[in-house]
This record gives structure tokens, sequence and C-alpha cells, in this order.
């Protein structure tokens, strides 16, 4: 009797697998964007720790000549991400201003073959085989007195070709291959972004009506500067920001144009040859949210009474459903507006059964000498109790202060900035947000960490919003209507 009550509990175990499987994928984002593969850019740049990076110019651009050859050898030069991921190498490699190698060509013989799989997004078809046998016959004819080990070439390139999991299986015996000792970090760098990049990714859909501060929030979640922080909402873009394996130092953009070195202009300013709806960013997270292959949608700010494609546009993208979470950013001095209270019975009537995290950001305008926090705090959780939603739950933040935070660990603020930060510090010391989330959301908990600038993320509400987030999008349940269940 317990073996069968074992294996029937079993069996239900992988129906409710086989369910959870089904609803991501029905909710999941559209991976392809104008012909682009998005999830390449969940991808980390691996050239970035390459040793030709170290190397003379001249040598350099040897590497990179070899590179472009085998891309035009089977035509890949003429497709978008291929033709970018080209740009953006001899950017970051010509780029690198320390010399101290001293290694020919031929030593770099399998780190190109490396990167050129990496140009392709790590993705070989079967219909891509002639095209490799001429990138293959390239490859011979420029290495043919470099004592090339045809067999290992050949095993380098069906590594590519299959499943995810044969790709790991094929790799791992690759990289234990004493051919290739040199390059055993390399192939470690390529698998750590194949099992992110293959992972279904959880979509964050974060709304907000003007003012709430939710571009800063966004900021403040990634640790980037990458949405530009104003009352008045300047485009009717959708931005979707795709976290990336780990941090190479560079940010990913499409928008009309690709491109995979992005740098503030690109990131702050619309192109106007978009003639589309949509934005892809890729950056890695800084935070708690860093492991997590998460793609955060950021939708227009709504104004009832404002720019109506706004509205429009943000709800087509709740209606669309194809997040798993939907955060909802709240200005704490303006809450209860009619704006806002007209936003969220359209977020009731429309997202039914999908979890709400309700933001109350900008909580550092809030006078704690004069007012009760917590009591404020509640009586915004019984307003939303009367819009319908069933034991909300409501988490404070500043998002400045934990944004702040995170670029100062960094190296990254001002000495106007700092001045903001230790001013944060001193009043989340004092305002005691820490209580709060201990009281009303006990099963998620934060070390405390010696250094008052780090701490600030977890004084401020920061970290525990982003805690929280990541338990409600890698299983942890939540269905918006209680904090009891995550």
């Amino acid at each position: 009797m317990k073996k069968n009550g074992k294996k029937y509990r079993k069996i239900q175990r992988e129906k409710e697998i086989r369910k959870e499987q089904n609803y991501l994928e029905s909710i999941a984002m559209e991976q392809e964007v104008d012909g682009i593969n998005i999830s390449f850019l969940a991808i980390s740049h691996i050239v970035v720790n390459n040793p030709v990076m170290r190397e003379s110019e001249e040598r350099k651009r040897k590497y990179l000549d070899r590179l472009e050859t085998y891309l035009k050898a089977g035509k890949w030069n003429r497709r978008k991400y291929e033709s970018a991921e080209l740009l953006a190498y001899e950017k970051i490699i010509l780029g690198s201003d320390e010399i101290c190698g001293e290694h020919d060509i031929s030593y770099y013989k399998y780190y190109i073959l490396l990167d050129f799989m990496h140009l392709l997004g790590y993705e070989v078809k079967a219909s891509d085989e002639p095209r490799l046998e001429l990138v293959k016959a390239k490859y011979y004819e420029d290495f043919r007195d470099c004592g090339i080990n045809q067999e290992f070439v050949n095993k380098l390139f069906r590594a590519f070709r299959g499943n995810e999991r044969d790709k790991y299986k094929k790799l791992k015996a690759l990289s234990k291959s004493v051919v290739i000792d040199e390059e055993r970090q390399y192939i470690q760098l390529i698998l750590k972004n194949l099992y992110f990049k293959d992972q279904l990714p959880a979509g964050v859909m974060v709304t907000a009506t003007m003012s709430a501060g939710k571009s800063t929030f966004i900021n403040a979640l990634t640790g980037k500067y990458i949405c530009l922080s104003q009352n008045m909402a300047c485009t009717s873009k959708i931005h979707s920001i795709v976290n990336k394996v780990y941090e190479d130092g560079y940010a990913y953009e499409y928008d009309h144009d690709l491109v995979l070195t992005a740098g503030k202009e690109e990131l702050l300013n619309d192109n106007t040859l978009n003639g589309s709806d949509k934005i892809v960013v890729g950056v890695h997270f800084d935070g708690r949210l860093k492991g997590h292959r998460i793609i955060i949608h950021d939708s227009p700010g709504v104004n009832f009474s404002g720019d109506q494609e706004h509205k429009v546009i943000t709800d087509k993208l709740l209606k669309g459903k194809k997040y798993q979470l939907l955060i909802y950013v709240m200005n704490a001095t303006q809450l209860g507006t009619n704006d806002e209270s007209d936003h969220l019975d359209f977020v009731k009537k429309t997202i039914g059964r999908t979890p709400v995290l309700f933001v109350v950001n900008k909580i550092d305008s809030f006078n704690v000498e004069e007012e009760n926090l917590e009591e404020a705090l509640q009586r915004q959780i019984e307003f939303l109790k009367k819009k319908g939603f069933k034991n909300p739950m409501v988490c404070p933040v500043s998002a400045k202060a934990g944004y702040l935070s995170k670029r100062f660990i960094n190296g990254g603020l001002s000495r106007a900035d700092e001045r903001e930060l230790y001013n944060f510090v001193d009043k989340f010391e004092r305002m005691g947000l820490p209580t709060y989330y201990e009281k009303y959301i006990k099963k998620i908990r934060i070390d405390d960490v010696e250094r008052e600038e780090e701490q600030l993320q977890k004084t401020c509400g920061l970290a525990y919003v982003e805690k929280i987030i990541g338990a409600m999008t890698t299983g942890g349940k939540g269905n918006g209507s209680g904090i009891h269940e995550i």
C-alpha cells in the first residue's frame, strides 16, 4: 500500500510539474522581436576574459579578421545579431589598452572557434551544416601549420548541435580534453551562458500612474541607470529589461538597431527609426535578483487625464497577461488619487489570479515624526481591500536610496549623490522599515551587513522587495492575496 501510495504521489507530482511548465510556457514573453531571439540578450560577453585582450593592436586585428572571415564564409554576417556581435567584439577587444601578451595567432586557434560559436549565439541547426563545412575549410587553411586536431574541431562544432542537455554533456566532455587545456575556463563561461539562457524566463510587469517613481524603481532593481527618471513620461515604448547571467561591464539594447555595447546615449534616448512599440535591454542585475532568469516589462506611465496613447499601450500589456507577477508602484506622497483609483479598478478587473505586489515608493518622503508609518500603510491596505484585492501585499521602499546604495558599492556616485546617500542612511536607521517587514512578511529574512552603505538596501526596503520578487517568480507561491503564501 505504501509503495502504491508513493507511486501515486510521484505521478501526481509529475502532473503538477507538467501543468506548471505548460502554464509558464503559455505566459512566456515572445522570445523573438523583429527576427532577433531576445534570449541571446541574457548571454554575457565571454571575450572580456580572452587573453587576446592583452595583445598588441596588430594581433587583435588579426584575431578579429579571422572571426569576420568565418562569419562571411557562412554568410552569417548578413544577419542582425551576428553582425552586432562582431561590432561589439571589435569595440571590446580594441578598446582594451593593456598590452602584455606575447602569443602568436596560432595560440588562439581554439579560442577563435569558441568565439565564433558565441557570435552565433551557440545555436547551430542541421541546415547550417554546409555553411559550417565552408568555415572549417577556411579555418584549416588558415591554421594548416599549427597542429590542428581535426577530430577535436569536429567535436567542437557538433557540441552545439542538438537539444540543451546534449550541448551541456558534449561541452563538459570537451572541457576535459587535454587538447584545449588553456581554453577550459572559456568553455565554462559558455556553459554558464547556456544554462542561464536556456531557462524559461519569468516575466515581471511593472505598472504605475505618473510620478510614482517607476523608472527609479526599475533602476534600483537592476542597479543600472537604464530608465530616464522624470515626472513626465517621454516615451510610449514598452521597455523589456532582460537579466544577463554575469557582469561583463556592458549593456545591450535593441531599438531598431541592435547595440551590444550600449552606452548612456542609446539607453536613455529612443531611436526615432524604431517604428514598433518595443525596446529590449539586456543588463546584469546587481542585487538579489542577479541569479534569476527574469525579464522586467516597463509599461508607459498611466495618467487618465494625460497622454491616452500611454494608457492604451499599458492596458493592452496588462490584458495580454504575458507575465507571472505584476508589480504595482505607488507614490507614498500621493496615495488614493483619482488616477490611482481608476487604474486600480482596471488592474483588478483585468489580471484575474495573477499575483500582485504593491510597492509604496518614495517612502523617504514620509515624515515619521508627525505620522505613524505602520498606521499609514495599514490605511493603504484597507484602501486596496475596498478595491477588491484580498489581503494585498504592500511593501514600503525608497527606490532612490536602494539605487544609490548599489551605485556606491560599485563606485559610481558623485559627491552630491554621496551626501544624499548618507542622509538616507541616517533617515532609514530611524524609520524602522525592517520591523514592518518582519511583522507582516515573516518568511522573508534579510541578514544585516556591517557596511552601513550596503545595509541601506535592507533599511530602505529594497532588499526585501527583491527577495519577495525572487520568491514569487521561482516557485514561491503567491496569488496577490496574501503575504503568508510566499
